[in-house]
């Protein structure tokens, strides 16, 4: 993936956020390596209510899509909150942990009621 279309992917996710009415704004080099005593940029690409972290990634896959075992250990340690992709072309997608997933159907439902 070329980095100025995962910036450009990046800014759309930021935008897609804001204009829901969520304050949302991304890290730029999140994902540099940082050297030893240096101020600690967080290891995500995007931050929602200064609560809320997030990588966001594109492919051109066209069959399946596939996320390094990192990103996905992050997810379920906790690194991260969420994880928003799309293959070329397609509308966003999330992945969240199934226990977020519950929490969300249960925030839904008592709405609802």
């Amino acid at each position: 993936m070329s980095y100025a279309r995962g910036r450009r992917f990046e800014h759309l996710i930021k935008d897609k956020l804001r204009d829901a009415g969520f304050e949302a704004r991304r890290i730029a080099l999140s994902g540099r390596q940082r050297p030893e005593g240096e101020r600690d940029i967080p290891n995500a690409d995007l931050i929602v209510e200064e609560r809320f972290f997030c990588k966001a990634k594109t492919t051109k896959a066209k069959k399946y899509v596939s996320f390094p075992e990192s990103e996905i250990m992050e997810l379920h340690n906790g690194g991260q909150d969420f994880l928003v992709f799309n293959f070329k072309r397609t509308p966003p997608f999330v992945v969240v942990r199934f226990k977020d997933f519950l929490d969300l159907l249960r925030l839904w439902k008592e709405r609802q009621q």
